[in-house]
């Protein structure tokens, strides 16, 4: 050992202790000894000083040395300790090393305490490379999935961006096609969806989604969206839906609900090879009827929507590392891994909980168990976009937004139909525009996030100003994260980014409706 050796030993004795040290020198071993002998000078030492070794009598006149170990432990996990004591027992001995010693050498054979030193500290030593080379691998492992992640997503994202830039430079050339021209901005339209979805399943799996639950006829809702699903399907795979009737409703987000689906099935289509079936059951579930695997139940009944493949199914590995981010068993560049972990972040939001069932050969079974209310009947009022309610009006609105295109596009959807609109970029020009309009402006549209003061802020000022007066915020952002400003706000409605026009004015008229601020003759 070319270094020194840090040596702390728990030892009434000084002479022994001095012997100790000694006989280490004499066989090569340069150590530089700190003696303690109460439990109070051993915290200290411990909480103050790096140790390479540790090495400990049995009896101290104030505590046990098997104190003395557990101290040691707790401290100093990773430092080895070595009893040295003029009588140890083989109980003891044996109860020392199930507690964590290392070694034990008796005092009347201190030939042994070298050999045991180097072996202690050798050890040790191994342990610590051992941490590191797991600490890299962890790391390397870490890098690797964020890698992963970001491949599939730039590669997702480009694809996005090469169909919006190239239908957009088209549109300049079929001005004249009004045809051309519709499904053009059909087609960016359908991109600009698949580029949310993307979004909406990294927020998903970083568990900052946040539900818009409606009421939930599972059964109808699975009928009106079977189309949707089965078109995507390719040849040789059948859909089959086999309902349960009956089912209560219950609260969910329908478009996080078609993620869900939509991921089932499409992991479903890559497990059947050539030809097979899936098959969508629903039915309804008691809390004692859920696999005793799940973590605990808070409901005492469940809807369960099943998604069964005859595909070749997971073997056990797979099977345990199925929710796992990242994780894949396709091929380089099918997948980011984000297809479970999507799942299992959108149940966790839906308070519910995901089971996989799987057999080599025998086809896979994933089960989602979404908790029913006790206010949920089978006949719970619709909330359907089907009530279409007026959405022209004649009302001034501020909009405070600071990217420019969207501010023109807020501008321009809501001056179409009807509105009187003042466009303001930052906090001073909202703050301006308001002054100077007060009495016009019935409703604010904000951004949450503007530069310098965020939009949450800048409407409880203009609130101050005008009591009564409706906020709706929007942001690119979950709600949940500045949930309790906007309760306290008593702001009218939130708008997830991106936004559709119809969105827009659906919210501005029923807030308009609902507010009891006059609107100027």
């Amino acid at each position: 050992m070319e270094q020194t050796l840090h040596v702390l030993h728990i030892e009434d004795s000084e002479g022994d202790s001095e012997l100790v040290r000694q006989l280490l020198v004499d066989e090569g071993i340069d150590c530089h000894l700190t003696r303690v002998e109460t439990r109070g000078a051993l915290f200290d030492a411990l909480q103050n000083k790096s140790f390479d070794l540790i090495l400990s009598d049995c009896k101290l006149p104030n505590f046990s040395g098997l104190d003395a170990l557990e101290i040691s432990h707790a401290l100093k996990p990773e430092t080895p300790f070595v009893f040295v004591s003029g009588t140890i027992g083989e109980e003891a001995a044996i109860e020392s090393l199930r507690n964590g010693a290392t070694d034990y050498v008796l005092k009347d054979r201190l030939s042994r305490l070298a050999p045991a030193v180097r072996r202690a500290v050798a050890e040790a030593e191994e342990h610590t490379l051992c941490r590191q080379m797991q600490h890299r691998l962890h790391e390397m492992a870490r890098l690797e999935a964020v890698g992963t992640l970001s491949t599939g997503i730039a590669h997702n994202f480009n694809n996005i961006l090469t169909i919006i830039l190239g239908h957009a430079s088209l549109l300049k050339e079929a001005s004249g096609n009004p045809e051309q021209v519709e499904r053009m901005a059909d087609t960016i339209t359908e991109a600009a969806r698949r580029a949310t979805d993307v979004v909406q399943q990294l927020m998903a799996f970083a568990h900052k989604s946040s539900a818009r639950a409606t009421w939930i006829n599972l059964n109808r809702w699975i009928a009106e969206n079977l189309d949707s699903f089965t078109e995507r399907l390719p040849t040789g795979v059948n859909l089959t839906f086999a309902p349960n009737l009956g089912l209560p409703d219950f609260l969910a987000d329908s478009s996080q609900l078609k993620h869900i689906l939509t991921n089932l099935i499409e992991n479903a289509v890559e497990s059947i090879p050539q030809s097979g079936t899936i098959t969508i059951s629903t039915q309804l579930a008691s809390a004692d009827e859920l696999p005793h695997r799940l973590p605990g139940t808070t409901h005492n009944h469940y809807v369960c929507l099943k998604v069964t493949d005859t595909g070749a199914g997971m073997d056990l590995s797979t099977r345990e590392h199925a929710f796992e981010p990242f994780y894949t068993t396709k091929d380089r560049g099918r997948g980011t891994g984000l297809g479970l972990a999507v799942v299992y972040g959108l149940m966790q939001a839906h308070k519910g909980c995901v089971d996989v069932e799987s057999e080599t050969g025998a086809g896979t079974t994933v089960s989602l168990f979404f908790p029913v209310p006790k206010t949920a009947s089978t006949h719970a009022p619709s909330t359907t976009a089907g009530s279409n309610p007026r959405l022209r009006g004649s009302e001034t609105i501020l909009v405070v937004e600071d990217e420019v295109d969207v501010s023109y596009f807020l501008e321009t959807i809501l001056q179409s139909h009807g509105y009187r609109v003042y466009c303001a970029h930052d906090y001073n020009e909202a703050m301006t525009l308001f002054q100077e309009h007060k009495n016009e402006i019935v409703l604010v549209f904000s951004d949450v996030g503007l530069p310098r003061t965020d939009g949450i802020t800048l409407c409880t000022r203009l609130k101050a100003l005008k009591p009564g007066l409706p906020v709706i915020l929007a942001s690119g952002y979950s709600p949940q994260e500045f949930k309790t400003q906007m309760d306290q706000l008593g702001n009218r409605a939130f708008l997830s980014k991106p936004y559709h026009a119809h969105e827009i004015l659906q919210s501005v008229r029923r807030v308009l409706d609902a507010s009891d601020v006059l609107v100027p003759a």
